[in-house]
């Protein structure tokens, strides 16, 4: 794996920050299969419910969708409940932050 040369950030050269940036751009470009795999994980969330928190994200961004909403909500609506695998206390907040980014 590649890393810079340097611990503390003021050390850095401008190769490593080529670097770095390289890096993020190519992290960036998975951004996608990262949400689609973080949403897997909703399979194994909190269970009691007949249907799990997958299949009600699906179900909930279907019916946004058949319902003639704007992707940005249909995309809500898909990942409304992601949060709740870090912060099953304020799942709210942590999804609102995650899509205010886009």
């Amino acid at each position: 794996m590649e890393t810079v040369s340097f611990t503390r950030m003021d050390d850095g050269s401008q190769e490593d920050y080529f670097l770095l940036d390289r890096l993020e751009h190519e992290h960036n470009d998975h951004t996608t299969e990262r949400i689609m795999l973080h949403l897997t994980q909703l399979k194994s969330s909190l269970g009691g419910y007949q249907i799990d928190r997958l299949e009600h994200s699906l179900q909930t961004s279907t019916r946004a969708y058949h319902d003639g909403a704007n992707e940005e909500m249909v995309v809500g609506a898909l990942v409304h409940d992601s949060g709740d695998l870090i912060a099953p206390h304020g799942h709210r907040e942590v999804d609102a932050a995650v899509l205010q980014a886009y």
